[in-house]
């Protein structure tokens, strides 16, 4: 006979109704695409360019405020895509690619673009790019071959200086971000040596490179990476053909990563992302659900954040196996606000199973189930407000 072993990876918090979850967003202005780049400038952020069937040019903005996009003066340069991008200060900066070392400057409040000083390395794509203390930086991605040098701009000067570089081997489509005066860069391509889950610390007042605690989410390309406070996050991106959706937090103050609710937009790779306060924005991108489709939707994150729903204590929340008929029960104790869904994602990120206005304790039947490892997801209309990974395994 039969016996559906459940096993829970991670336990609920009894704080995590009170945080952790994606909202939707009004669509991107633009038509959909992938390999856009984006940043955030005070309280507005910025996505344009990339691929939409050819190299694009245009350029938006987005206001938190209203929730609305608002069509923008067109990127100085030809199209691009796979750029890579930074704020400093009230300006935005632009790094092109694939096949050009122009930099540009983008001023919101004279919405115009001006060419900067021609990036001294390698004509690249799919680099890595942050800023830090008033300064730039620039570091891997492709060019006639797999890069890990690291470049700083000053736009006081508007120079580049040629720094260290990355450790180990080049690579392309990494994702970094920048924390309390510190860069990181985590995840990406190799080539022919593969897929990395590295993850480099790099201190720009020593100009030295830290080798941190591996990303947990596994090797991967084209992921998602942003900060928000002290925190970083990473997630989404490919890995062998597998679009992924899973969401990870950085603590670098104790090298440690949490997995946090997955992203609800489904498998995707390719995105753009900017912070704007306390929230993190992630859009656009491939779907991992149709192959080649370009995606123009937009979420945002909140780590920190209220809901209409009480708070639930560790103890309010339950979730357990039936053997005899292939099922799991759920159950939260204890709540009141705005009703709630249940959705079962396998490990790819397609949607298996989905219940709306449930009433607790709810069984989810898991007849006919592979093997494998689930996320099982908790939303009001609003937002998502709680996530579990569940191991199913029949024997």
């Amino acid at each position: 006979m039969k016996i559906l072993l459940l096993c829970l990876l991670l336990v609920c918090s009894n704080s995590v109704l009170k945080a952790n979850y994606w909202t939707q967003k009004a669509d991107f202005g633009g038509t959909p695409r992938a390999d856009a780049t984006g940043f955030s400038i005070g309280n507005k952020g910025y996505i344009g360019t990339g691929y939409v069937g050819t190299y694009a040019t245009d350029w938006w903005e987005y206001d938190l405020a209203t929730n609305t996009w608002t069509q923008k003066a067109n990127f100085g340069g030809s199209g691009i895509v796979e750029s890579a991008s930074f704020t400093i200060g009230s300006k935005g900066y632009i790094l092109a690619a694939p096949s050009t070392s122009d930099f540009w400057e983008f001023d919101p409040v004279a919405n115009t673009w001006t060419q900067k000083a021609v990036f001294p390395g390698m004509a690249r794509q799919a680099a890595v790019a942050f800023s830090i203390d008033g300064r730039g930086y620039v570091t891997t991605g492709s060019g006639t071959s797999l890069l890990n040098d690291m470049w700083e701009y000053n736009p006081s000067t508007n120079t580049w200086l040629g720094k260290t570089p990355l450790p180990g081997i080049g690579r392309m489509y990494a994702t970094g971000f920048a924390i309390g005066g510190k860069g990181y860069v985590g995840t990406g391509t190799a080539g022919l040596s593969g897929l990395l889950n590295e993850f480099w610390q790099y201190d720009p007042v020593n100009d030295s490179w830290l080798q941190r605690a591996n990303f947990p989410g596994g090797p991967r390309q084209e992921a998602t990476g942003i900060a928000i406070g002290n925190f970083g996050y990473l997630g989404l991106g490919s890995a062998q053909g597998t679009y992924l959706f899973d969401w990870y937090q950085y603590n670098p103050a104790t090298d440690s990563w949490t997995i946090k609710a997955p992203f609800l937009g489904g498998p995707r790779e390719e995105a753009s992302q900017f912070t704007i306060g306390t929230s993190g924005f992630v859009g656009t991108g491939y779907d991992g659900l149709s192959a080649g489709v370009m995606k123009k939707d937009f979420w945002e994150y909140r780590p920190d954040s209220t809901t209409s729903i009480n708070e639930i204590a560790e103890s309010d929340v339950s979730i357990t196996m039936n053997a005899s008929n292939s099922s799991l029960t759920v159950a939260f104790e204890n709540i009141s606000g705005l009703p709630l869904s249940l959705e079962l994602f396998d490990a790819s990120g397609k949607k298996i199973t989905g219940f709306k206005n449930v009433q607790f304790p709810f069984e989810v039947s898991t007849a006919g189930f592979s093997d494998g490892v689930y996320m099982l997801t908790a939303s009001n209309p609003e937002s998502a407000i709680w996530s579990k990974k569940i191991l199913v395994k029949n024997l």
